[in-house]
């Protein structure tokens, strides 16, 4: 990594675990572009540690992933080159493992083979200019893990554009089992009450929509027994998760 001057790019990685066993890093740099700095952070919830990054960040560029993200050959270079003239960035992510997942339940990862501007993007592999993210108001430190980056992405295009390279790849299971895929569900939901407080949504609207989520049944059946198996669990394990957030939302508000 350069050491002279303002690097030209920041990278941030929310983590708990030591610097040494960050898998990222060793990605990063076997990579041939080294105007960058690491920035791990391990203060709670996930979208502080991720504003506390930012904002010690010598690099007007920041690049967001997970410590398991793997970023590929040429992945920064890329990032830099686009940043140049776009004001947010989406980049590629795959699910590195021929399973269920993969073939089944990480559509959303991919935006597919073209270039072009999106609503979304995933907190493993996303960068945006920091007078962007400065300007929208940063990452929301009442959300944890589960909806942040729609939450920011919705603020982010009010006003700017996230463009998707899929040049800037990036490798990241997304679940390492189905207990793990469940468990991710329900996490991830937990969050949903919060964010359709954020989008406005009435609360009788949000139960509304929590039970008929639960009562589809295309939520449940698939091709194979094995993939209904997955996808109806997950599907249980959504409903309970947002059951929890609004039932917890209620409790706070009392």
């Amino acid at each position: 990594m350069s050491g002279k001057g303002r690097m030209d790019i920041s990278v941030v990685i929310p983590t708990l675990k030591p610097r040494g066993e960050v898998e990222a890093i060793e990605h990063l740099e076997q990579g041939d572009f080294d105007d960058y700095e690491v920035l791990i952070q391990d203060e709670y919830p996930v979208t502080k540690a991720r504003n506390e990054g930012a904002r010690a960040a010598q690099a007007e560029k920041i690049v967001f992933i997970d410590d398991d993200s793997r970023p590929r050959e040429g992945y920064l270079r890329r990032v830099s080159e686009a940043l140049e003239t776009e004001d947010a960035l989406s980049g590629r992510t795959v699910h590195p493992h021929n399973d269920i997942f993969e073939s089944e339940l990480t559509s959303h990862y991919d935006f597919g083979d073209e270039p072009r501007y999106i609503n979304r993007f995933w907190g493993c592999n996303m960068a945006i200019r920091k007078e962007v993210l400065a300007d929208v108001g940063w990452w929301d430190e009442e959300m944890g893990w589960g909806h942040e980056e729609k939450e920011l992405a919705d603020r982010v295009i009010e006003r700017y554009r996230i463009y998707y390279e899929p040049e800037a790849v990036v490798d990241h299971p997304y679940a390492n089992s189905i207990s793990d895929y469940w468990l991710k569900q329900y996490k991830l939901e937990k969050q949903t009450p919060y964010y359709w407080d954020r989008r406005g949504m009435p609360v009788q609207q949000q139960w509304l929509a929590v039970i008929k989520s639960i009562l589809n049944p295309l939520h449940y059946v698939r091709r194979t027994p094995k993939l209904t198996l997955v996808k109806a669990g997950g599907t249980l394990a959504r409903g309970a998760g947002r059951i929890m957030g609004l039932a917890s939302k209620r409790r706070s508000q009392r």
